[in-house]
């Protein structure tokens, strides 16, 4: 006797009048719902984790792991890539191309300057995060989405939920 299976996809109550559209052979092996973030979205995710990147610099790439990315800066038109061992990497791409390319489990943008590694965080300072040792901004419009990805115990101060 074969079990039936069942998708089991559950909102929160703000989000129960959301219409829900499940598509099937669109070539995503994995679909992830992201709610609960400024903007909601759905992001096509492969099975294969990608754990590396090829960054371009001068002549060749260069192999970097991506639990080795502290975070990400704009500069400009190009985007500075902060990386442990004190590395630093710029590629001409604005940081909205690279925050695309990466995987939005593990990288989240809490400025319109800064895409942070998650991994990476070791606390938060008022309006900062603790990153490697430095204070990076959070813009008014990235804290809610940045506060939804942790949880919070002990003390808690007005602006923190």
């Amino acid at each position: 006797m074969k079990v039936k299976q069942y998708l089991t996809i559950i909102l929160p109550d703000e989000l129960a009048n959301l219409p829900v559209q499940v598509v099937r052979g669109v070539g995503c092996p994995q679909l992830v719902i992201e709610t609960g973030v400024a903007d909601e979205r759905l992001v096509c995710v492969e099975k294969r984790e990608r754990k590396y990147a090829f960054i371009w610099q001068q002549n060749d790439y260069k192999k970097v792991a991506l639990d080795e990315i502290l975070w990400i800066e704009a500069v400009g038109s190009y985007t500075r890539i902060y990386l442990s061992g004190n590395q630093r990497l710029m590629v001409s791409f604005n940081l909205a191309v690279v925050e695309r390319k990466l995987p939005p489990t593990d990288f989240l943008r809490i400025h319109r300057s800064y895409v942070v590694n998650l991994k990476h965080v070791s606390g938060l300072s008022g309006n900062s995060l603790k990153v490697d040792g430095n204070l990076l901004t959070i813009g008014r419009e990235y804290r809610d989405s940045l506060l939804e990805r942790f949880v919070f115990l002990g003390v808690r101060r007005s602006g923190v939920r």
